[in-house]
């Protein structure tokens, strides 16, 4: 019985954020937490940021995804060799595309060159303004421009440890979010 209304209230509030163009104030925290992934466990470089939302605000941001990637798809916007976050493309579609390119050219007795970047971390880098100021480019305007600006600004991020030893969860300060996951230190 408690899904109906929960459902009822999550619909309420993506419908009103899509009406008015704003993203809930609230929904725009995330804790961060290290996330082990191999090697020493006192080295810093083998653990990844892993950011928590609240499953209100993932149900919203889904919800916001759907729509845009449908409007991107819709238009044709996305480039064709563009295989990240997209339904049924993966990494193994760009390798063998890749892959595909290069045979093609080789029995064409073409010469093959490439130059290959590692971006790891590009997201992190990537800045909200110059996102915000892009929308209009790809047809993102009026209210659905109001919450795309809406979601990514002012939002907040703080970093929680846990101690083991004290059997403790440690908390930074609260940070405004300027880029990727990049903290604004002004």
């Amino acid at each position: 019985m408690s899904v109906n209304y929960i459902y009822s209230l999550i619909t309420h509030i993506c419908n009103k954020s899509i009406s008015t163009g704003i993203f809930p104030e609230r929904l725009k925290f995330s804790t961060i937490k290290p996330l082990f992934e191999k090697g020493d466990r006192t080295s810093l470089s083998n653990y990844r940021p892993m950011s928590l939302l609240t499953t209100f605000s993932k149900v919203i941001e889904k919800a916001l995804y759907n729509r845009l990637i449908d409007h991107l798809n819709i238009n044709s916007l996305l480039n064709p060799q563009e295989f990240g976050f997209r339904r049924n493309l993966s990494t193994d579609n760009a390798i063998f595309n890749l892959t595909h390119e290069i045979l093609k050219a080789l029995n064409s007795k073409m010469i093959v060159g490439s130059i290959f970047f590692y971006l790891k971390k590009a997201f992190d880098s990537i800045s909200y303004a110059l996102l915000i100021n892009k929308l209009p480019q790809y047809g993102t305007l009026g209210k659905s421009k109001l919450l795309m600006e809406s979601y990514l600004t002012n939002r907040f991020q703080r970093v929680q440890l846990h101690n083991s030893f004290l059997d403790e969860k440690l908390d930074s300060t609260w940070m405004k979010v300027k880029r990727g996951a990049h903290r604004d230190q002004s």
